[in-house]
């Protein structure tokens, strides 16, 4: 009877087969181009001055007093973010980033890359506020064509 050690299949010398020198080189620029990008896209990071982080950023730093932030003012950026759809452990982790920018002396802009790890906010087209608004307009205008097709059948049937 055979071992089952005996039955397997073994490289002849030991190691394995080496891709060739063009495909491992094509391989290595590829990454180190992606990791150049992913350095430059990370160190660069701006944000659309509309999105709703960038505006409780913006707005932190605007209402600190040197690294300070009051607490009316910390209400008032909070409550923005509230309108603005963010959650309050957001709010307060922005607001926490910019005041850590401040004590350190460094420009808000650095906070960019962090900002970009918070969920994005949903925009008020996609709410479901706007939805029902859309879908209340879209049956008024179904009722409206409906009344005016009636008032036409019957002006035509009265003649």
């Amino acid at each position: 009877m055979r071992s089952p050690a005996s039955t397997r299949l073994t490289l002849t010398n030991g190691t394995r087969p080496r891709p060739d020198a063009r495909a491992e080189s094509v391989f290595r620029k590829a990454v180190a181009h992606e990791m150049l990008l992913a350095r430059e896209s990370a160190r660069d990071r701006t944000f659309d001055p509309t999105d709703a982080r960038w505006k409780v950023a913006t707005e932190t730093q605007r209402a600190l007093q040197g690294t300070v932030l009051s607490f009316e003012d910390r209400r008032r950026v909070l409550a923005l973010a509230h309108r603005l759809g963010i959650r309050p452990f957001d709010a307060n982790l922005i607001v926490a980033l910019v005041q850590d920018r401040a004590r350190r002396g460094e420009a808000l802009e650095g906070i960019a890359p962090t900002l970009a790890l918070l969920p994005v906010q949903e925009t008020p087209a996609k709410s479901s506020a706007f939805r029902r608004g859309v879908a209340g307009a879209f049956v008024g205008a179904v009722i409206a064509a409906v009344a005016a097709d009636a008032v036409l059948i019957f002006w035509l049937m009265m003649k």
